[in-house]
């Protein structure tokens, strides 16, 4: 069997060669990940984060970003690989509405490379992707989110729980919201569907990190429903403000 997986995934580099998730440059034969003009590039949050959100922070002797510390967010704990700049943009755009779902697989293998030790030690029971709702999934035909999860959840052995958790409508953009129009925004946007009582610890996915208020109200969902502990990662976030 895992000959002719092998055998498979050889035809599949030839006549379909893997590309930079970040420029789209054909890769050398046998290669994945960033080619090699992109991989230097590449920002990477580092040692220095928030250690409630994971955001990258400019005072390397604080534990909490701004953000964190005047606000009570439900999760307990998020964790980011890349600092979201426009190189990391245009891939996760790519991803999300250019079809470019291969790119999936590699953000996967880099949230359980920079953290294995870390999603090793939670015990998690269960992966949950970020879901979008039926209107956007229907335009788009996937979640970008849960590609991500559905791979990670591969590499790591974690179920992934795509059937608990349901978004019940769309959001405006929370960037263009005030934090009482975000918390607004996100009433009522996240419904459980299943049954959670036996998930203590869940591990959410997601591409972007941003004002942390979609974690949030997923967060404060699932502990309501039961859920003890909740941590999320994703690919990129912002900057610490």
């Amino acid at each position: 069997m895992k000959i002719i997986k092998d055998v498979i995934a050889f035809a599949g580099d030839i006549f379909f060669p893997r590309r930079c998730p970040f420029c789209g440059e054909v890769l050398v034969f046998g290669r994945n990940g960033p080619c090699e003009s992109c991989r230097p590039k590449l920002q990477y949050v580092g040692k220095d984060f928030c250690l409630k959100c994971g955001k990258p922070l400019t005072d390397h002797s604080g534990e909490y970003c701004s953000a964190c510390k005047r606000s009570v967010r439900p999760f307990d704990m998020g964790r980011s690989v890349f600092v979201y700049d426009d190189l990391v943009k245009r891939s996760l755009s790519s991803l999300k509405y250019n079809n470019k779902r291969e790119y999936a697989g590699y953000f996967a293998s880099q949230i359980v490379l920079c953290y294995e030790r870390t999603i090793r030690s939670a015990g998690f029971d269960a992966i949950v992707p970020v879901p979008v709702s039926r209107e956007r999934m229907r335009k788009r035909g996937y979640n970008q989110a849960e590609l991500v999860a559905k791979k990670v959840s591969d590499i790591t052995g974690i179920p992934l729980r795509n059937d608990i958790l349901i978004r019940v409508r769309d959001t405006v953009a929370q960037k263009d919201l005030g934090r009482a129009g975000r918390q607004k925004n996100l009433k009522n946007s996240f419904k459980i569907t299943g049954n959670v009582v036996e998930l203590e610890t869940i591990m959410v996915i997601d591409d972007i990190y941003t004002t942390g208020s979609t974690m949030s109200g997923i967060a404060g969902v699932l502990k309501e429903a039961g859920v003890k502990k909740v941590c999320f990662f994703t690919v990129a976030t912002g900057s610490a403000i």
